[in-house]
């Protein structure tokens, strides 16, 4: 798994945890990954166990845009990570941009403020559970929890699930941007999806050991239709991952009776087809 050009940020301020801020640092770096330790307007902080770390940036200095995903370690340092406007813009721009926003133990109460967990499903320390339920979010007592690109765990024990699950969020974005550049000069298909496409691809997630984000009683309208469709094909291709015959989704808008038309490669289609999804169609 190598990750070479994505950058990524670790938030910082002081009594952040040791091992939630500099084992996510480390583990990313030898990824391949670009880590950026960004504080409030200090040069360095000291952790709660006065072991210091040197910042690169301030918050306020970088734009979402530059970036793949953020990390909020917990400790302290959520408390005052949190009353920065430019720390909840900031991960907001990320969130809303679908990069990764990951947080551990009380990092989640910065993803409070900065309003990115209504709807959403999430864990943390059980000390912010009630905070995190009445934001909106839907608390689980889990090692790591997944909704989209949003990480979530609970305490230091748990970083080697959640490290995994946010370098599977960053590889996942990687290979859906390299097949999105490998079909930008092939011949797109459209294909119409009927409003029961979505449900049978949703159903059938829900079963798959792979889709950790999906769950049984979610409604279609949970996931964004072309995560859906995304998720279904590569995770239904038996040949897996091979990243220059990808099924790729292009974009997706509404469709007729109430459906969704998706362009995408001919590799998605020939996937969707023979998985047997129903109300599969080509336009007229």
């Amino acid at each position: 798994m190598m990750l070479t050009g994505k950058r990524v940020v670790i938030l910082a301020a002081q009594h952040y945890e040791d091992l939630e801020l500099w084992y996510p640092k480390l583990r990313l770096e030898e990824a391949g990954a670009i880590v950026t330790v960004a504080g409030l307007k200090e040069a360095s902080y000291l952790s709660k166990h006065g072991y210091p770390v040197e910042t690169d940036r301030s918050v306020a200095d970088l734009a979402p845009s530059d970036f793949d995903g953020v990390i909020v370690p917990g400790g302290w340092a959520p408390d005052y990570l949190r009353r920065s406007e430019a720390v909840t813009s900031f991960v907001a721009g990320v969130a809303h941009a679908g990069g990764l926003v990951a947080a551990i133990c009380h990092g989640p109460s910065v993803l409070i403020s900065a309003g990115v967990v209504a709807g959403k499903r999430v864990t943390s320390n059980v000390a912010i559970r009630d905070d995190l339920g009445n934001a909106g979010a839907g608390w689980q007592d889990a090692p790591v929890v997944i909704d989209g690109s949003l990480v979530t765990s609970r305490r230091p024990a748990d970083l080697p699930a959640f490290m995994a699950a946010v370098l599977g969020v960053l590889e996942e974005r990687s290979h859906a941007e390299s097949g999105a550049r490998l079909v930008v000069d092939a011949d797109l298909v459209e294909m119409d999806l009927a409003p029961a496409s979505l449900d049978y691809m949703l159903d059938m997630l829900n079963r798959m050991p792979a889709a950790k984000q999906y769950r049984e009683g979610d409604p279609s309208d949970a996931h964004p239709p072309e995560r859906i469709v995304q998720d279904f094909a590569s995770l239904s291709d038996p040949r897996g991952v091979l990243e220059a015959e990808a099924p790729v989704v292009v974009d997706i808008g509404a469709g007729p009776a109430d459906g969704h038309r998706v362009r995408g490669n001919e590799r998605l289609f020939t996937l969707l087809e023979t998985a047997g999804v129903p109300g599969l169609s080509r336009p007229a």
